[in-house]
């Protein structure tokens, strides 16, 4: 047989080894998909059913002030762990982390030769530390991110932001009272590994971004005179408040001492932490008289030219109140009253106006509740009414001098924000806006009361603007109309006050005839003098000569004229 007519032998013998070949590879393979259909079932299922728990963590809304400036966004830290198996050069690695990490050497050294797979270096360093450690020429450093709050404003602004713990909690302030809202919703689900079955994503509702009412460069100054007002006057702590009477919103709330809320778990007095402008509590002494007074003339019970006679000394309920000077004036008006802040004729009238209209005016101006401000723990004041097993008769006059009772510092200036605004007590705010992945909340002003009318506000505002003129010159600034209120409070620790500490404060709003601010400035134990028109009005005339150029508030002349030429050009 020749080899063009046929397969040779050699031929046929390597074509049977080809297809003996793919026979037994053929029952090889089908001998397998049989063990791995029929005979392993169970460990099938088992790794078909397998579930996973996947999160997903949402990011923390970040916080602007009215602005866009950042007020609060997010960060890392890191943590610093190693694998000994892997450290390579043990004593160099120690030796360069000693001075990192500001640990010793030794216990660097006996961590980092245990024989484990990994090992804790440090548990929180700041980018700066973990952007070193990554320099090293070392191997078996492992720097793992933990998020953080970052505050770029560093102390501004403490009480009022608040901080966030490194769980993610808010503590304090916006950060807590916002904290639903800031954190926004993890998303979590057990999903199926199998490749067979439908995969699903797992989305997070992110938190909301907040704009404050805040205006940063307000803050900025505010914290600056109440700095310069702390070191000049002596006084341990202050706070000042600028509010809008009109709406409500604060332009800026400063208070003094502060912490870093950045590094808010290394403040050693945890008293710190407590919010001077909603949780601590004072006596507010003569700036009550303002609140007595519009009760008074709202009542019907005295008019601005009502008279009485001042001996120096009224006793009621067993308690004997003398004027602050220990003066004796004699027949006295209202308006004197009130300009000179006469202990015995707030006392008086509040007699005059018997308990039930005195504290029912008392209570339409907000004390003894919460104003209900977007911020964490605030307290109600303390207000004891008839009745009331901690009221005493003589707390019809002492109340009405602002003794025997507490309030907060933004209840005092909300209060005398009615007086500003034509009556209305409008609900003090801190947040703007909520911007909620797109969908934007903006704030409504809100009126809490109208606790007196258009009327008896005009009055007692033009009181007041007398009582400035003719009392406290340290309060006036130079083109506008102030009208205000001096307070000192004496404090009482234990049931007994105090013989030489006070509190001074001052409240003022401008332009007296059509407010755009109103200023609350409080001083607490000052050194330098024993009344508040020695120490908080002057700190009030000085920080509000550069709002009103900050805030574009127009001098009176200034003012008027436009409007005088406006009201032409109508007509």
């Amino acid at each position: 047989m020749s080899s063009n007519q046929g397969l040779s032998l050699s031929q046929l013998k390597r074509l049977w080894v080809i297809i003996t070949i793919m026979v037994v590879a053929m029952v090889v393979v089908t001998g397998r998909l049989v063990a791995f259909q029929l005979l392993q079932v169970v460990p099938w299922d088992g790794w078909a059913g397998e579930e996973e728990l996947v999160v997903d963590v949402p990011e923390r809304g970040v916080i602007y002030d009215r602005n866009g400036a950042i007020l609060a966004s997010n960060g890392v830290d890191y943590q610093v762990s190693a694998a000994p198996n892997n450290v390579t050069e043990p004593e160099e690695l120690a030796t360069a982390l000693s001075s990192i990490l500001e640990e010793p050497r030794y216990d660097i050294l006996s961590t980092l030769q245990q024989n484990r797979e990994y090992v804790l270096l440090a548990g929180r360093v700041s980018p700066e530390v973990a952007k070193t450690i990554e320099t090293l020429p070392y191997s078996g450093v492992e720097l793992d991110p933990l998020p953080r709050r970052f505050y770029p404003q560093g102390q501004m602004l403490c009480h009022t932001l608040g901080y966030v713990d490194f769980n993610g909690d808010g503590g304090g302030g916006i950060e807590g009272n916002y904290q639903q809202e800031l954190a926004g919703q993890a998303a979590s689900a057990t999903l199926n590994r199998s490749p067979l079955s439908a995969q699903h994503s797992v989305i997070a509702r992110e938190g909301a971004d907040l704009v404050l009412t805040i205006d940063r460069s307000v803050q900025n100054l505010v914290e600056t005179h109440l700095r310069r007002a702390m070191e000049e006057h002596g006084a341990v702590s202050g706070e000042i408040i600028v509010m809008d009477p009109r709406t409500g919103a604060i332009l800026a709330m400063a208070a003094s001492p502060c912490f870093d809320p950045y590094t808010f778990y290394d403040e050693k007095d945890e008293s710190v932490f407590l919010n001077p402008f909603v949780t601590r509590q004072y006596e507010p002494g003569s700036v009550m008289k303002l609140i007595t007074m519009s009760a008074a003339l709202d009542s019907g019970t005295v008019t601005p030219q009502t008279t009485y006679y001042d001996a120096g000394v009224l006793e009621w309920g067993g308690h004997l109140t003398y004027n602050w000077d220990r003066s004796a004036p004699g027949t006295t008006d209202m308006t004197t009253l009130l300009s000179r802040s006469l202990n015995v004729g707030a006392a008086t009238i509040a007699t005059w106006m018997g308990p039930d209209t005195f504290y029912s005016y008392f209570q339409r101006f907000g004390f003894g509740r919460p104003t209900g401000i977007d911020l964490m723990a605030e307290s109600s004041g303390l207000m004891p009414l008839p009745g009331d097993p901690l009221w005493t008769e003589s707390f019809l006059a002492t109340n009405a001098y602002g003794q025997g009772l507490a309030v907060t510092p933004l209840q005092m200036i909300t209060a005398v924000s009615a007086l500003a605004n034509g009556g209305e007590m409008m609900q003090p705010y801190l947040v703007q806006e909520i911007d909620n992945g797109g969908e934007v909340f903006e704030h409504t002003p809100t009126v809490l009361s109208r606790p007196i009318s258009e009327e008896t506000a005009q009055q007692v505002t033009a009181m007041a603007v007398t009582a400035v003129a003719r009392e406290v010159p340290e309060a006036q600034v130079e083109g506008y109309t102030i009208a205000g209120k001096t307070g000192t409070a004496q404090i009482a620790e234990n049931g007994v006050y105090l013989s030489d500490d006070i509190i001074g404060s001052f409240i003022g709003w401008l332009p007296a005839d059509d407010p755009e601010i109103i200023v609350m400035v409080k001083l607490d134990k000052p050194k330098s003098a024993p009344w508040g028109s020695m120490t908080a009005a002057p700190v009030f005339a000085d920080l509000t000569s550069e709002l009103v150029v900050l805030l574009g508030i127009p001098p009176d002349n200034v003012r008027l004229r436009a409007d005088v030429m406006a009201a032409r050009q109508e007509n």
